[in-house]
């Protein structure tokens, strides 16, 4: 007993530890969702390693950038916030989703359909990213934009008939 009470000694600890458990639960209903988000989150710190990759290349090394403030820590925070919300939120939707679905299995094909879309964008900028680093991505390029339109459709049709 005196073990389990020290357990429970720091409540700052009991309560992150319950806040986490209750997020995994909500967020990772199934194993293969941390491994998708886990994927996806690994390919965004790609992502960002292969453009200050770029932006040092562009200007002749890291510290020359960072000197003429191409790469700094707003831009790049900024940039990187962005996209952990929008990755936190598509979580949240596919764990819930998860829940009000009668049928896991339309659940589980939806999140992969999400976190394979996110890991596309991603893949294509990279791709940019090495193509801006002066690398060419020639085939690698033209087969993930094949494989995105493949699933999403002519985006940039519909874009240049907006405008």
């Amino acid at each position: 007993m005196e073990y389990i009470r020290k357990i429970f000694e720091d409540k700052i600890l009991v309560a992150l530890g319950a806040i986490w458990a209750f997020i995994y639960q909500l967020c990772f209903p199934e194993a293969s969702y941390a491994v998708g988000a886990l994927a996806v989150l690994g390919i965004m710190a790609l992502d960002l390693l292969t453009k200050l990759f770029a932006l040092s290349r562009q200007s002749g090394g890291i510290i020359k950038a960072v000197r003429k403030h191409c790469i700094n820590s707003k831009s790049f925070a900024r940039g990187t916030m962005d996209k952990l919300i929008v990755f936190a939120v598509m979580l949240l939707i596919c764990g819930l989703a998860y829940r009000i679905s009668p049928i896991s299995d339309i659940a589980v094909w939806f999140t992969q359909m999400v976190y394979a879309l996110m890991f596309f964008r991603d893949l294509l900028s990279i791709a940019e990213n090495l193509n801006d680093a002066g690398i060419d991505t020639g085939a690698f390029k033209k087969i993930i934009k094949r494989k995105q339109k493949e699933v999403l459709g002519d985006i940039d049709g519909e874009e240049s008939d907006k405008q």
